[in-house]
């Protein structure tokens, strides 16, 4: 997918995950990430009574990726832990344009918004992380993590390699491209643990 889009995409992602019994290392539940991959705008004045005014139209490509998960992160009893995870779910791109005021004070007025094309993709992974502790009340941990996404085809738009000389909408800055939507995700973020010693079926002091 990589070389399809030509961009790297950048966003955020959460998760919400429950332990599955008192001292198991298994926990389920949800993850939910979403990136940006491309943007193209134009701008235009307009006068309006004799005033003008200032225009942007630009356009955005996006995917939202959701995913049930299961994970296995076993009791070091240090402030390294390990994990490991698999995932099941869809992947969804899409392609908004915004339509918006501009404003002399840097502030700007959405006007009008709608998504241009839009299309979706089983998909399935297996990933892992390690997560660092630096906090035990509350358990906070600093958490590096990659996953890789396979899954099914889809539909998505990509940066034209012959574009029009002069855009009258930033959508013709693109173009509809269909094609497997292998993914790899690296994430860096902040994991607030609920779970602690009573938890486990055996605690281990300093857990």
């Amino acid at each position: 997918l990589r070389s399809e889009l030509q961009e790297t995409g950048i966003g955020l992602g959460g998760q919400l995950l429950f332990q599955l019994g008192r001292g198991r290392p298994v926990f389920a539940g949800a993850d939910f990430s979403y990136a940006n991959f491309d943007s193209e705008s134009v701008f235009f004045t307009t006068t309006q009574n004799g005033f003008e005014e200032d225009f942007r139209l630009r356009t955005r490509t996006n995917v939202l990726i959701g995913h049930a998960m299961l994970r296995f992160k076993p009791f070091t009893g240090n402030f390294l832990q390990p994990y490991v995870d698999g995932l099941f779910g869809f992947k969804r791109f899409y392609a908004r344009t915004t339509f918006a005021q501009l404003f002399d004070n840097e502030e700007e007025e959405l006007i009008e918004s709608e998504t241009d094309q839009a299309d979706s993709a089983l998909s399935f992974g297996v990933g892992g992380g390690l997560q660092w502790r630096v906090s035990l009340r509350p358990q906070i941990l600093i958490d590096l993590r990659c996953n890789y996404f396979m899954g099914g085809n889809a539909s998505f738009l990509v940066r034209s390699s012959d574009p029009p000389p002069r855009l009258e909408d930033p959508i013709e800055a693109f173009k509809e491209r269909r094609a497997p939507t292998g993914l790899l995700l690296p994430q860096i973020g902040i994991t607030i643990q609920l779970t602690g010693q009573d938890f486990r079926d055996t605690p281990e002091e300093g857990y």
